[in-house]
């Protein structure tokens, strides 16, 4: 939904069903479970001005159940509420369907109490639950009840008890359906112990996901383990940092005949050992040979697991395998003629930061997706089972301990693969809960080979605000950051990494005690800016498809992370500053405006993970960062061609061999991709003067990129065009006729990631020359729906949008 290509759809009205969940049936002796679907909304449906929950979802046999709602993304207007919801019942099976039948059920908008709010947060809040089972209150109530321990080199101890009342609270999700509290705590050595075989401060951060859920003997109980410490506090040493830590083996002990199962099984999860009245399992293994588990600094992984008594077992089996996902599908109400709330609806067309609608693929054969999906899943499913690879890309390694990575090692690895614009078409278009299953595990994999967190003592990630220093007219950050901290040399060191115990490590390493994976495992960069959507994917579908908090939270991490490496203070107290953040970028823009300037597609990637987080997140959260995402668009809009629209001028030996200031086609795709979703998701109806100001860049963009200095007669943008001489003094082209012949990379276009810019340039500007644009890269094609809908799904990651703005104008949509 555009700014200006519609308006919301109409508030709802009491007793009527304004969307539909459908899933697929999956084991046919589980009779009922918990549902869940996200559903984007109108504004101002929720929350509601009287504190009600306003959905009911009702059963097969029309029975209104109690349901729960919960927020997942907002306008970029405070004021109006959510955007995206989640909603979630107890639901029962029609005795008529079997395995594999599509299942639907209706959501109707009929406003109801909610349980009163939480006041302080603690372990007490998981039983606002309905019907919490006894054995799961016993549980609870222990202090003692999980306790997930760890083993150093020498066999030291360390502990955390997420349920013994200590540590940092946050609750997720709270009713009667479902509760969900995330608890952070540090594992502590038991006992500390002094001497050359003593212990460490603290070993690994742990962030555990609890969830209790109305009626059934099941906890689920997700982890995120990471060697993250900031040294922030300086007062304790629980959050120095470590360097590399060597451990022998992770466990985790629940009272015993209460069962742990894990979403994906790998070699290094272990079944459980008898220990009086307790169980105790391996979440990883310790390896055969007597070698020792290593992790980086900065590294991190996570397990998603239920706790279940045996009659419990089902249930949390079920769930395992992504049972109970639900999605929004699109229709219409036959009795009152409204259109569902949807994805596909042009008035709830909230997906992504983007906020756009997503285009139906009936034409491809939604049995079939269902298939691939299941198929896909499938097949990483069994490297995470027996730890293989596949020799090459995409899993090109096998399992490497605790952790089995995704892609490549290099971070920055050149192709199209995995770089898109949008994802999760297919998933949503099938209502699969295979493939946001597949999404999980893919999440999962990229979050092993991206060591780049930094971690407070709260369990927040480490953050600019947080780092800033007053210093006179030089305030600063106290370190260089680009993807991760810049140390060594002269480079600043508060976190205190170079001060980090070395004994363990010292002890490893005369023993030969490191794991034959340690050189694969240090060799695994994290993926690049240029490159950062490879892990953002995933998180973005997880989110808006599943409301995940674990997937919510990376995105949270990932944009702070950005923000460390593109802000407008120094990196020193001398003033000092790096070359590529945004300060650096501002003053080139404000001493050559109208000129282009650096921002490119690994600042682009890195906004759009900021946009994402800022549509997810609490207000607070966001009015912090809105003044830097104001700076961003100010800086774009000073340095932007004055007479030609382009974004980017840098000097590469890639871009016309380095002769001329250049932009590359896919980075200025990417960049308005962007600038779309800063638009839609951070001023859109909140800020009109930054809101026009957004849209006047993207707009200038739009032209630049069909315009005849990036345009190839009748084949499509060049790969790269020059924009000016070398010398940033001199006036940029305005147009062809001022540019040297060897300005531009004849012969050499680029369609892969352009598509959306023809749907946001022809939405925006009602200007039909975007899609005359893209009818020529189907090679002077004369019907653009049909070359569209021929591609099926042939990267329809990037051409989504273009695809849904046709069918819309067709009337299909």
């Amino acid at each position: 939904m555009g700014e200006d290509g519609g308006v919301p759809a109409p508030p709802a009205i009491d007793g009527r069903t304004v969307a539909v969940l459908e899933t697929t049936a999956a084991n046919p002796a589980l009779n009922e479970w918990v549902l869940r679907g996200t559903i984007p909304v109108p504004p101002r449906t929720f929350p509601r001005s009287d504190g009600r929950d306003p959905f009911v979802i009702l059963d097969w046999d029309g029975t209104a159940l109690p349901t729960q709602t919960e927020l997942v993304s907002r306008y970029a207007n405070d004021a109006d509420g959510a955007d995206v919801v989640e909603v979630i019942a107890k639901v029962s099976r029609d005795p008529a369907v079997t395995g594999g039948d599509a299942l639907r059920f209706e959501v109707v908008h009929a406003p109801h109490l909610s349980p009163p709010g939480p006041g302080s947060i603690g372990i007490e809040d998981l039983m606002t639950t309905s019907g919490v089972p006894a054995n799961i209150q016993a549980l609870l109530n222990d202090p003692n009840g999980i306790e997930i321990a760890l083993y150093d080199c020498f066999g030291n101890r360390y502990v955390c008890r997420p349920l013994d009342g200590s540590g940092s609270m946050r609750l997720e999700r709270r009713g009667r359906v479902t509760t969900e509290l995330r608890v952070y705590q540090t594992m502590r050595p038991e006992p500390f112990v002094n001497g050359a075989a003593g212990t460490l401060p603290h070993a690994l951060g742990v962030h555990a996901y609890l969830t209790t859920s109305a009626g059934e003997e099941i906890l689920g109980l997700a982890l995120r383990f990471n060697n993250g410490s900031t040294g922030r506090d300086t007062t304790s040493a629980l959050d120095d940092p470590l360097d590399k830590f060597y451990f022998q083996k992770i466990e985790l002990t629940l009272p015993a005949n209460l069962v742990l199962i894990q979403d994906f099984d790998d070699p290094y999860l272990g079944s459980y050992v008898s220990a009086g009245q307790r169980w105790v399992w391996d979440l990883v293994e310790p390896m055969a040979n007597g070698k020792l588990h290593v992790m980086r600094w900065l590294s991190q992984f996570h397990r998603r697991l239920w706790i279940a008594s045996g009659a419990g077992s089902g249930f949390a089996g079920n769930y395992a395998d992504g049972v109970g996902n639900a999605f929004c599908v699109r229709g219409t109400d036959p009795i009152f003629g409204h259109d569902y709330w949807s994805w596909w609806n042009k008035g709830t067309a909230r997906f992504f930061p983007q906020k756009y609608q997503l285009p139906s693929l009936d034409h491809v054969g939604l049995g079939g997706l269902r298939n691939q999906l299941y198929n896909q899943l499938g097949q990483i499913r069994e490297r995470l089972l027996n730890g293989t690879s596949d020799g090459n890309y995409p899993i090109a390694s096998g399992v490497l301990g605790w952790g089995h990575p995704y892609g490549v090692s290099y971070g920055g690895m050149t192709s199209g693969n995995e770089i898109f614009c949008w994802d999760g078409i297919t998933t949503a278009a099938s209502a699969s809960y295979f493939g946001l299953h597949m999404f999980r595990a893919l999440h999962r994999m990229h979050s092993d080979r991206q060591p780049n967190v930094l971690i407070d003592a709260d369990g927040e990630p480490s953050t600019v605000e947080r780092w800033w220093r007053e210093n006179g007219a030089l305030d600063y950050v106290p370190f260089a950051h680009y993807v991760v901290p810049f140390l060594g040399g002269s480079y600043p060191d508060p976190f205190g990494f170079a001060n980090a115990p070395r004994f363990q490590i010292n002890h490893v390493q005369a023993n030969g005690l490191a794991p034959a994976y340690e050189v694969s495992h240090l060799a695994f960069d994290p993926h690049d800016y240029q490159h950062l959507i490879r892990y953002t994917r995933s998180a973005k579908v997880l989110a808006w498809l599943g409301n995940d908090s674990l997937a919510k939270d990376d995105l949270r991490q990932q944009a702070e992370m950005f923000h460390l490496s593109y802000h407008t203070w120094r990196n020193d107290v001398y003033g000092g500053f790096m070359g590529s953040g945004l300060l650096c970028h501002r003053a080139v823009a404000n001493a050559n405006p109208g000129k282009g300037g650096p921002f490119g597609r690994g600042e682009a990637w890195g906004l759009d993970c900021a946009v994402a987080a800022y549509s997810l997140a609490d207000p607070g959260w966001r009015a912090v960062k809105k003044p830097w995402l104001e700076d961003i668009v100010e800086m774009l809009l000073t340095s932007q061609g004055a007479c030609n629209g382009f974004l980017q001028a840098i000097v590469s030996n890639k871009a016309v061999e380095g002769r001329y200031r250049a932009r590359q086609q896919i980075e200025q795709s990417i960049t308005e991709n962007a600038l779309q979703g800063l638009r839609e998701s951070v001023f859109k109806g909140a800020d009109p003067g930054y809101s026009a100001m957004t849209r006047d860049v993207l707009v200038d963009s739009l032209y630049g990129f069909i315009s005849e200095m990036a345009w190839a007669p009748g084949a499509g943008p060049y790969r790269y065009t020059g924009i000016g001489p070398l010398d940033i003094s001199q006036p940029v082209w305005c147009s062809r006729a001022q540019m040297p012949s060897d300005a531009l990379t004849t012969g050499d276009i680029e369609t892969f990631q352009d598509w959306s810019s023809f749907a946001y340039g022809f939405e925006i500007t009602g200007d039909p020359i975007f899609l005359e644009r893209a009818l020529t890269q189907f090679f002077n094609g004369t019907d653009l729906l049909l070359h569209l809908r021929n591609e099926g799904t042939n990267n329809i990651e990037n051409r989504s949008a273009l695809l849904a703005l046709m069918q819309h104008e067709s009337g299909l949509l």
